[in-house]
Formats: C-alpha cells, sequence, structure tokens
C-alpha cells in the first residue's frame, strides 16, 4: 500500500557528500532528476500521482535543493555517479530514470559509467543529449555566441541565476501567465543553488556529449523522451534521425510536467504500462 505522506530524507552518496530526495509510495522504483538548480520538489504533481502504485524517489542533486553544497563536483560525471550512490545505498533495482532538462545529463551519465542493469526503462524530458554544437540542424541550447553570454557574463554575479531564470520561466518554461507568486516560489526553489554552482553546472552541462550514451540506450532499451514545442521544429528532426528507437511526445513548454500534469502524467502512464 503507497504512503500517504511525503518524506524528505537524506543519504550519503561519497563520504561527506548527502543528496537530500524526496520519496513517497511503494512497489517499483521511479527516480525523478530535476533540471540546473531546482529541486525534486518541481515533481509534487507526479509525486502525488505516481506513489498511488510506485515507489517514487525524486532528489535533489549536489549543489541544488536541501543537498550538500561542495567546492568540487559540480559536474555531470559526478552527477552520474552521485546517482549511483543514491541507487546503491537505497538498494534501487528495476526502476525507471525520469529526468528533467539537465537531469537527462545525469541520467546519461550514470548510464554511460554504470550500465543499465538496475534501470528497466530512462525517461528524458526536454534537452538534447549534445547540447551545444556548431552545427545548425542539431538541436541544442542555443548558439554558441548566446551560451557564452549566459556563462560568461548573466550567471557571474549573485543575482544572475535569478535574473536568467526569471526570464526563462515566463518565456519559456511556462506557456500561460505566472502570477507573481508563483514565479517567487520557482525563483525561490532555483536559488536555493549557489551562483557559483549554478555557472559551474550550467558551463560542463553545455560541454557535454552524450549522443552514444542516448542513441544506445535508444535502440536496446525502452526509452521515452519530452519534446517541448517551441522547438520542435528542430528537436523532432533531431531525435528522429539521431535517436531511433525513442518514443518521442510534443507537448506544452520546458515544464511541461509541471504545467499540464494530468495530460503529461497520462503519457508517463502510458509507458510504463509496456514495461
Amino acid at each position: 500500500m503507497a504512503k500517504e505522506y511525503l518524506e524528505s530524507k537524506y543519504v550519503e552518496v561519497t563520504p561527506s557528500v548527502e543528496l537530500h530526495y524526496w520519496e513517497q509510495g511503494a512497489g517499483k522504483p521511479l527516480v525523478f532528476i530535476p533540471g540546473l538548480t531546482f529541486s525534486g520538489e518541481i515533481f509534487k504533481a507526479q509525486i502525488a500521482h505516481f506513489s498511488k502504485a510506485y515507489r517514487v524517489i525524486a532528489i535533489d542533486p549536489r549543489g541544488q535543493g536541501f543537498s550538500s553544497k561542495t567546492a568540487d563536483g559540480n559536474d555531470y560525471l559526478t552527477h552520474g555517479r552521485d546517482l549511483h550512490g543514491l541507487m546503491t545505498a537505497l538498494d534501487l533495482h528495476d526502476a525507471v530514470l525520469i529526468g528533467w532538462s539537465t537531469g537527462n545529463l545525469d541520467a546519461w551519465s550514470y548510464v554511460q559509467q554504470f550500465g543499465k542493469d538496475k534501470l528497466r526503462g530512462i525517461v528524458t524530458i526536454d534537452m538534447s543529449p549534445l547540447p551545444m554544437s556548431p552545427d545548425p540542424t542539431c538541436w541544442t541550447e542555443g548558439s554558441i555566441e548566446e551560451l557564452s553570454e549566459v556563462a560568461s557574463q548573466i550567471l557571474s554575479v549573485p543575482s544572475g541565476p535569478r535574473d536568467f531564470f526569471s526570464g526563462y520561466t515566463t518565456d519559456i518554461m511556462i506557456q500561460r501567465d505566472v502570477p507573481a507568486e508563483e514565479l517567487s516560489y520557482i525563483l525561490d526553489m532555483s536559488c536555493r543553488t549557489p551562483y557559483w554552482i549554478c555557472k559551474a553546472l550550467f558551463c560542463d552541462a553545455m560541454f557535454c556529449n552524450f549522443l552514444e550514451t542516448a542513441q544506445d540506450l535508444g535502440a536496446n532499451f525502452p526509452s521515452l523522451m519530452f519534446i517541448a514545442e517551441h522547438w520542435a521544429d528542430v528537436a523532432k528532426p533531431f531525435v528522429e534521425e539521431k535517436l531511433p528507437g525513442y518514443d518521442h511526445h510534443v507537448m506544452g513548454g520546458h515544464l511541461m510536467f509541471y504545467e499540464y500534469p494530468d495530460t503529461w502524467n497520462a503519457v508517463l502512464e502510458g509507458f510504463l504500462d509496456k514495461l
């Protein structure tokens, strides 16, 4: 029987480094991984829904939410190792990894380093495994000039992440008008990550290349990719050409699971039912 309350917990994944996570329910595990600066709290609608049939775990990656803030390890190879530490400590098997945005990089990093033996599926939400490329046909996070400006100018000051995610939330992440109180809630969650960690993770993310890992998953493993509507004209052909075998679904903005939880949850349920 699923638990009726949401538990806030910590697990040591390497000496002196704890990951915070939210947990609810019982059964086969679903592990939700948020994007840059965010907490697993952003998945609260999914935790409430899927914990009726699954053991739902939503993590705060290193440097984010209530997890340890460290001077080193703010990169996605380390995030993959941290995820392995959590999976090992919690004795998770037959898990489905569900990453959002840079949380996809955590998931691909884990698979690249530790394989698929503890998994039964992977779900990635709205980010390419090749975030930066000079090839204009690739699905990337932006041009090299745009990404350079974010990294070297915007995120280099304490107010930078709040300024960046304020515009990103209203222009890219959520399609409807965002009330001031809701925007404040989202930004306060994001700003639990210090600006210098945000910059380090952003820079590392842009230079990640998990294309081969993602291609292997699409060809040999149950894989689902959600794509936001605003760049479907580039992302959908990229996934169809470079990631054959992925189920893919286009909907909403970058935070589609937050803005349209019922529709999004139904798509995920359909994928899980086939595993």
